[in-house]
């Protein structure tokens, strides 16, 4: 629920400033689409905005009741189902023309691998493990290693800096929010709690003030969350898990 009044009152003010102050061709249909949470299939980038990340993420929360009942090694392969559906995915679409492969990069296929690194993540909550370590030491690795051995051959680069080190990025997070060092546990706190209001609005205002838009979209995010969830954020940030 914590998704929905934001998202809702965005998609107006969106479709709003799109149709009457961009002039771009956002129509009913397509705002009706938005509610429905199936723009992102049925008409990707008719607000030419982030939504579809946030529409993908609640299909995913119909499909987590589910996943949950599962056993831990039944949960274990749909976790790993998830990530090489998002890589197969990714070595199909890398080589095709840009125009084609930027269209079905933001298609949800190519996503998945994210929430199968969730159910790994969630599967180790109880192990103590220095696997965000190795993640990080990892992905900067391998990208020193594209950017100066790799950068001639399109395909590799493209795999490698789209999918590979995305998919690195995704367990780093995941196993330094499971078991935070001690000072970052807070920050990281208070930063899952601020994070998706300035996600919703900075974006927006960017493109209609330029760079000072950025502060104008955090100062509306704070205007238009924090009252909502002001008392659970403080409790959330005071009291870590």
């Amino acid at each position: 629920m914590r998704i929905w009044p934001l998202y809702f009152l965005a998609v107006i003010v969106v479709f709003l400033v799109n149709k009457y102050a961009l002039n771009i061709n956002a129509t009913y249909y397509d705002l009706a689409l938005h509610f429905a949470f199936v723009s992102f299939v049925l008409a990707p980038f008719s607000f030419r905005y982030l939504f579809w990340t946030l529409q993908l993420e609640e299909w995913m929360y119909v499909a987590i009741p589910f996943i949950h009942r599962l056993d831990n090694k039944r949960k274990f392969q749909v976790a790993i189902s998830l990530i090489l559906v998002s890589v197969i995915y990714s070595l199909l679409i890398v080589s095709l023309p840009y125009n084609e492969f930027q269209l079905l990069y933001f298609m949800p296929p190519f996503w998945l691998g994210a929430y199968g690194w969730g159910v790994i993540a969630y599967l180790l909550r109880n192990k103590r493990t220095n696997m965000h370590y190795v993640a990080l030491a990892l992905l900067y690795g391998l990208y020193v290693f594209v950017a100066l051995y790799m950068h001639h051959n399109e395909f590799v680069y493209e795999f490698f800096t789209r999918f590979i080190i995305y998919n690195l990025t995704l367990p780093m997070f995941a196993f330094l929010i499971l078991n935070p060092p001690s000072v970052l546990s807070r920050a990281t706190v208070f930063l899952g709690e601020v994070s998706y209001g300035f996600y919703l609005w900075t974006l927006l205002f960017q493109e209609l003030f330029g760079a000072i838009g950025i502060v104008y979209g955090i100062l509306v995010a704070i205007a238009t969350e924090f009252p909502l969830r002001k008392r659970e954020i403080i409790n959330r940030v005071s009291y870590p898990a």
